[in-house]
């Protein structure tokens, strides 16, 4: 049951950090290129991809590519 807790954990700091670094982006002038709402969807992917890689780096499992 722990994991699955992390998991959530995890959502819920990626849910945070998106919200406060589309904020910056805002503040920085990126809301003249794209919607707040959009600036949090990049920045909440990018949080994504930084989250696996250090799942990858600390459990050291290889990453499939595709479905097979």
């Amino acid at each position: 049951m722990r994991r699955a807790e992390e998991i959530l954990e995890v959502a819920e700091i990626l849910d945070e950090a998106a919200d406060k670094l589309a904020t910056v982006l805002a503040r920085s002038g990126a809301d003249k290129l794209h919607a707040r709402e959009r600036l949090r969807e990049m920045a909440r992917h990018e949080l994504e991809l930084a989250a696996v890689n250090v799942a990858f780096l600390s459990f050291g499992t290889t990453i499939r590519r595709g479905w097979g």
